[in-house]
């Protein structure tokens, strides 16, 4: 009987329709549907097809295309697959590429290979820019140019979750109690960046391992651009092959891949694709190993193996993340390296790109992106500026930005879309469906789970978890579902593998070190515990909240809490309450609270009076600042944005600087900081002691004439320096006692309190506690008007007068 076989290029259309169709190789419905082609006396019968006739080895000769088949079959399996035969069938003689010219086939062997590969490059050229030179950024329905997007990346060449390390390593640089604290030390690396298309040059073999979102495909598109462009190893021929795709297809062959690829570019057949790639030009770009199912990614890494080692003279490179990376390559000599986190200069240079790819003109997309990496800097936006260090991330926040050229003040709902998708999105927009590992972990028990996992280690202080200490929170978790297993070997084999599934999948818990494990972000660690108590039923749970308040590390989760709630009324005067509770019983305080209250009553301005008892506050204890202040009331901004002007003007004829000279910092050390307030207050003419200015009358003509009279009597610095500094010497601590006397009896400024280091450990935390407080007031949470204004009205008051003006409230 005649036999008949697919040519090269019918070959590519049959495996294209078979792609179309969305069929598996083992599906007998091919079989079925195409016996009913055949004449009735060769029809499907319940005993199968005829031996002679359709069968699935038969199925798996026509599609791989090596061996002809009974020309009935395959005339068949063409209707089936709606194809026309006659234009599937190798009619020429099959020849070697490696004989001469004969049946119309070149033998490439003859050309030169540059020849060959400039060919190959220039058919394909088009192909590419129109596949890969585009990207599709999450919520964002325009694809913008990756050129046009795309920032260096850096590449660490030590894998760190495959160091060793103890958790003391890795709180080294790291403490949320220090008033200097950097939340970016949880993640700190302290090994070299390499810029990454430098490690590309240095290794034929290369793994690229990162987190999810981390710009691996991106780094992969550039690279194959670049090379296409004549850029990047221009005497190479770009191969972008998404191992997601690879694996869907019939037969896992890397060569027919590649050789079908070629082939719908007008590339002449599978010949000239094994002479370029025998000759080492292919520069092979495998995307996303970690994207393949579970059930195909032992035959696909099989199929990299066998092609790497076959053609091992080519530049191969591999993307996946980390957490998935079972398969090393180490018996095919590829190296593991790691994609770093972007640093500032990489965060700006991304903004600046993104901002004018999507705004109206390039200068409004330059200021704000200006704009974007001011505020970014600042301390009040350092949790946001924490999920920046990731591409997905970054391009959220600059989503958010974009908006309103301002970050949100509730960032509860930054951080919960933010994880949505890590959780989900990231996945979804791409249609990659991971393996489910546990059949009862579905999404919201996902959350519910890493919120049990934030809660209980937060309040712990741990920041980075031993394996062992991370797989029994979620065992114990595990264990609590409907119908869990009460088996503890089975609960932790479940447990380890929900936690590479959470670690690989949505890349929230990382491995830090060698079995140390820490979320990805603290901001989301405290965002999961800030659900955790806000979804907790028990009302102490909130309470519990209230007794962190002084803590540093507990200040987000606060702010985070307050935004979450449906009605957050009495979780803030809850929190009010016990900012006031802190000085309730130290008299010393309450005293100085009746002074600041009593300054504040003696001003006639139009400012709340709330605000001008924080300025008097910063005003005479001045190692606060005066942000709280302008907080409450941004009209007090004007007058002491005004001020401060003047003074640095002063400073920069030269009075203080000169006073804060290196020659005279010894003599003046004791009182060197009282003598520049001092003489900020004094130097600047028609200001009422500079920061008072504007908010009382001018001072009276004698008074002003005392102060004269005392700065009269300095030495003018300008004229000698060791003049003024033996002067000072000698004369300047009666200089400075009748300056605060002057000070107190003019202004009722300058008292010398004389608290204690308790005390004033105690003021500070009164006064940051009362900033949080007030920042929980304006992080855009819901509050009633009448507990606000009840806040507002009481805050920074004496006891006494926060009783005296609950009972008019009705409030015990």
């Amino acid at each position: 009987m005649t036999t008949l076989k697919a040519s090269d290029e019918g070959l590519v259309k049959i495996r294209q329709a078979r792609r179309e169709r969305g069929s598996t190789i083992e599906d007998p419905r091919w079989l079925v549907e195409a016996s009913q082609t055949l004449e009735p006396d060769r029809a499907w019968t319940e005993a199968g097809p005829y031996a002679d006739g359709l069968s699935l080895p038969t199925w798996r000769r026509f599609l791989a295309g090596r061996e002809p088949i009974k020309a009935h079959a395959f005339k068949a399996f063409c209707t089936v697959l709606q194809l026309d035969w006659e234009e599937i069938v190798d009619r020429p003689p099959l020849v070697s590429p490696y004989q001469g010219g004969v049946g119309g086939v070149r033998n490439f062997c003859q050309q030169p290979i540059d020849a060959v590969v400039e060919e190959i490059r220039q058919k394909c050229h088009s192909k590419i820019q129109q596949l890969y030179s585009k990207m599709q950024l999450l919520d964002i329905a325009q694809p913008v140019d990756v050129s046009n997007l795309y920032v260096e990346v850096n590449i660490l060449e030590e894998i760190t979750s495959w160091q060793p390390g103890e958790i003391s390593d890795l709180l080294r640089d790291f403490n949320p109690d220090a008033d200097n604290f950097n939340r970016l030390g949880l993640g700190k690396v302290r090994q070299k960046r390499v810029p990454g298309l430098d490690a590309v040059k240095s290794h034929s073999k290369l793994m690229v391992l990162g987190k999810p979102g981390s710009g691996k495909t991106t780094f992969l598109k550039h690279i194959a651009i670049q090379c296409d462009r004549a850029k990047f190893e221009s005497n190479k021929i770009p191969i972008f092959i998404p191992l997601k795709t690879f694996a869907e297809i019939a037969n896992l062959d890397l060569l027919e891949y590649i050789s079908d690829e070629f082939a719908s570019c007008g590339v002449e057949g599978r010949s000239q694709t094994e002479f370029a790639l025998s000759q080492g030009r292919g520069l092979i770009l495998l995307d996303g190993l970690d994207e393949v199912p579970e059930s195909d990614s032992d035959a696909v890494v099989r199929q990299i193996r066998h092609f790497a080692g076959k053609y091992y003279n080519n530049q191969f490179i591999i993307t996946c993340r980390i957490a998935a990376a079972k398969y090393r390559f180490h018996d095919a000599a590829f190296t593991c390296v790691e994609v770093a986190d972007f640093n500032n200069k990489q965060i700006a240079a991304f903004a600046g790109n993104w901002f004018v790819a999507f705004s109206q003109n390039m200068e409004a997309g330059k200021a704000l992106a200006s704009q974007f990496i001011e505020q970014l800097k600042m301390n009040k936006n350092q949790q946001i500026r924490e999920l920046a260090v990731t591409p997905i991330l970054l391009n959220l926040t600059c989503l958010v930005f974009q908006a309103k050229a301002d970050f949100p003040s509730n960032r509860a709902k930054l951080y919960e879309e933010g994880m949505e998708i890590m959780l989900i999105k990231w996945d979804e927009t791409r249609g990659i469906k991971r393996d489910e590992v546990y059949r009862d972990l579905n999404l919201c028990r996902k959350k519910h789970l890493l919120a049990f996992v934030a809660v209980i280690t937060f309040e712990r202080g741990d920041y980075f978890f031993e394996k062992n200490t991370v797989q029994q929170l979620i065992a114990e978790y595990l264990a609590n579902l409907p119908d869990a297993t009460t088996n503890p070997v089975q609960l932790e084999m479940g447990s380890e593998v929900v936690l590479k599934a959470i670690e690989a999948q949505h890349g929230l818990l990382v491995e830090r070190a060698r079995g140390i494990y820490s979320f990805s972000h603290l901001t989301f660690q405290e965002y999961f515990t800030a659900t955790e108590i806000v979804n907790n039923s028990a009302p102490q749970a909130l309470e519990k909240l209230v007794s962190h308040l002084t803590e540093k590390r507990w200040r987000e989760v606060l702010l985070l809490a307050v935004g979450m709630l449906q009605k957050a009324d009495d979780l803030l005067l809850s929190i009010k309450q016990q900012v006031d509770g802190l000085v309730a019983d130290n008299e010393q305080l309450q005293q100085f609270l009746l002074w600041i209250n009593k300054k504040s009553l003696s001003v006639d301005c139009a400012y709340k009076p709330a605000a001008v008892r924080a300025f008097y506050f910063t005003l005479e204890y001045p190692l606060l600042d005066c942000g709280f202040a302008l907080s409450l009331d941004p009209c007090l901004k004007k007058v002491v944005g005004q001020a401060l002007e003047q003074v640095l003007n002063l400073a920069l004829e030269g009075a203080l600087d000169l006073a804060l000279n290196t020659v005279l910092k010894d003599a003046l050390e004791p009182t060197l900081g009282y003598i520049r307030l001092t003489l900020e207050r004094t130097l600047v003419p028609n200001l009422d002691l500079v920061l008072d200015c504007d908010l009382v009358p001018a001072l009276k003509p004698e008074q002003r004439q005392g102060i004269q009279e005392l700065l009269e009597q300095l030495p003018d610095p300008k004229s000698d320096k060791d003049i003024f500094a033996k002067w000072w010497q000698d004369n300047g601590q009666a200089w400075d006692k009748r300056l605060r006397q002057m000070m107190i009896l003019y202004r009722d400024l300058g008292r010398v309190w004389q608290f204690s280091e308790q005390q004033k450990s105690l003021l500070k935390n009164y006064y940051d506690a009362n900033k949080l407080l007030v920042k929980c007031l304006n992080s855009g949470c819901n509050v009633s008007p009448a507990v606000r204004q009840e806040i507002e009205e009481t805050l920074l008051l004496p006891i006494a007068h926060i009783q005296k003006t609950g009972d008019k409230c009705g409030r015990v």
